[in-house]
């Protein structure tokens, strides 16, 4: 059956699952540096852009709610 709760569990799940890739790639951030000593900037690119999309969804709830 498709309700609400499975609506519910599909966001939670989603919202964890990039919640736990958003830490992934700040560990291989944070190893690449302390082996070569730079940031690789396109794992920094990748970190901004779900940074941005986070804030911007939540900006855009908040006011729309």
């Amino acid at each position: 059956m498709f309700d609400e709760r499975m609506i519910q569990h599909r966001f939670k799940a989603t919202s964890h699952a990039a919640v736990a890739g958003t830490l992934l790639l700040g560990f291989f951030c944070m190893r690449h540096y302390l082996r070569e000593g730079k940031l690789p900037l396109d794992l920094i690119i990748v970190l901004g852009g779900m940074a941005v999309t986070k804030l911007a969804a939540m900006v855009y709830y908040r006011i729309t709610d």
